[in-house]
């Protein structure tokens, strides 16, 4: 069944649209192409989604792409970027290129076409997401920022970092944690997801605290920066479709260690985020890593973290694991006897019990 005419404009770099894309495009949509050269002037109309396979290898042509594509507002034309293959620095382009989704050679008729057409779905319906996509394009340039920082002379401070934040804890306030879950779901990036949803989570935990402003800057920042240490991980690792090897959870294991490397290397923030990220899977009963911390060694904010981020990671779906619906997952984490603070953990309850979470990949 095809879709509204024009429904899509693909934007190509060569002459001609390369046949593999386009062949799966046109089985199941009607398909306008255009050069880059031509959207880059302008000359593209007003398409609901754009399908971009243009090469980001070069950062030239990418400062010149992000400039033709703010022309549109990021929530108005959802993108989706066809790369040559999973490499990072590529993923991190087209993330930072405003991606709704991001689609790897070799192609798969079906991942292709289930993938927009979710986001024609999502584009059919009345939306009363825009504070929500607003937010979660600032989470997301955010974690972008991380990322250049943590793997380039790309430099950042935790001063630069707040405004975002800030979007997120202002977005959660107005449409709710629920609301902020369901937008997340959608993130094409299990590592960013996973981050956001974290960062949405406690945000949402310290509003139920009734936490000031300023505590809420700081949840909301430490858990963007939280698994800064992935960096350092293979992306076959990161994005793997499948259950990790003992090898590739050992490697894994020391993600909080490159953080708090990274960190005290480049410099900008404190030692309470620092702590946050080296600490963040201490245990109280001292079986956590990497320093085998236990009871008030590990600082309250670092305990919150630590109850969002396997929250969090509970109620996530992966191609290996089903997602757990909110009960579930907290079921879970109290038979986590000696491990998690108890006080946290009752004052948690109230996020179960006052917002609809669960998520799938």
């Amino acid at each position: 069944m095809r879709l509204l005419r024009d429904s899509i404009l693909l934007v190509h770099f060569s002459a001609k649209p390369r046949q593999d894309l386009m062949a799966v495009l046109e089985e199941r949509y009607l398909v306008r192409t255009l050069t880059l050269g031509d959207y880059e002037n302008g000359v593209s109309g007003n398409p609901k989604l754009v399908v971009l396979d243009v090469p980001l290898e070069n950062e030239v042509q990418v400062l010149r792409l992000r400039e033709a594509l703010n022309k549109f507002s990021p929530r108005a034309v959802r993108r989706v970027f066809v790369i040559d293959d999973k490499r990072r620095i590529l993923m991190a382009r087209a993330t930072v290129c405003g991606a709704e989704a991001v689609l790897s050679r070799p192609l798969r008729r079906d991942v292709v076409h289930s993938t927009i057409d979710q986001i024609l779905h999502e584009q059919s319906m009345t939306s009363s997401h825009d504070t929500g996509r607003f937010a979660l394009d600032a989470g997301v340039s955010a974690l972008d920022n991380i990322l250049r920082f943590a793997t380039s002379s790309f430099e950042l401070t935790q001063d630069e970092l707040y405004t975002h934040g800030d979007q997120i804890i202002d977005a959660i306030a107005d449409i709710g944690l629920g609301d902020w879950v369901e937008i997340v779901a959608r993130h094409h990036s299990q590592t960013f997801r996973h981050s956001l949803l974290v960062t949405g989570v406690a945000v949402g935990f310290g509003h139920l605290l009734g936490v000031g402003h300023r505590d809420l800057r700081r949840l909301a920042l430490g858990s963007l920066l939280h698994d800064v240490g992935k960096a350092e991980i293979p992306v076959s690792i990161l994005e793997k479709p499948s259950a990790l090897t003992p090898d590739e959870m050992e490697a894994m294991r020391h993600h909080p260690e490159f953080g708090r490397d990274i960190l005290r290397r480049k410099g900008g923030f404190s030692d309470e985020m620092i702590d946050i990220v080296v600490h963040h899977h201490e245990m109280l009963d001292g079986s956590g890593y990497p320093d085998a911390l236990a009871g008030n060694q590990i600082a309250d904010i670092v305990r919150a973290v630590t109850i969002c981020d396997i929250f969090a990671a509970l109620i996530e779906e992966r191609p290996y694991k089903r997602r757990l619906d909110a009960g579930e997952a907290y079921d879970i984490m109290r038979g986590m006897t000696g491990k998690l603070d108890p006080a946290l953990m009752k004052e948690f309850a109230h996020v179960i019990t006052c917002t609809p979470l669960a998520i799938s990949a």
